[in-house]
């Protein structure tokens, strides 16, 4: 079977993005290790290639995996709209 369950990708295809999102990973790791910025679209093509993943059943590669629960993490730690203090 290659185009795996449902609507899934060819098998080769996903191993592509894969490859792709690892490789797009590795350069948002750099960035973030030499205080580069990291641009909205690396960020959302890093979460289109995870749902992709996660649509064909496909394994998220380590780096991809690493890069995105940090950029989780991150965003939680952002300061969101002050609550209000009380009455």
């Amino acid at each position: 079977m290659t185009n795996g369950e449902g609507t899934g990708a060819p098998k080769a295809k996903i191993a592509e993005v894969q490859r792709l999102a690892t490789a797009l990973a590795a350069r948002v790791r750099y960035a973030q290790l030499v205080g580069r910025p990291i641009y909205e679209g690396q960020i959302a093509a890093l979460v289109s290639a995870a749902r992709l993943m996660d649509e064909a059943n496909a394994p998220w590669p380590p780096m991809v995996e690493e890069v995105l629960t940090e950029l989780a993490k991150s965003l939680d730690g952002v300061d969101p709209a002050p609550e209000p203090g009380g009455p």
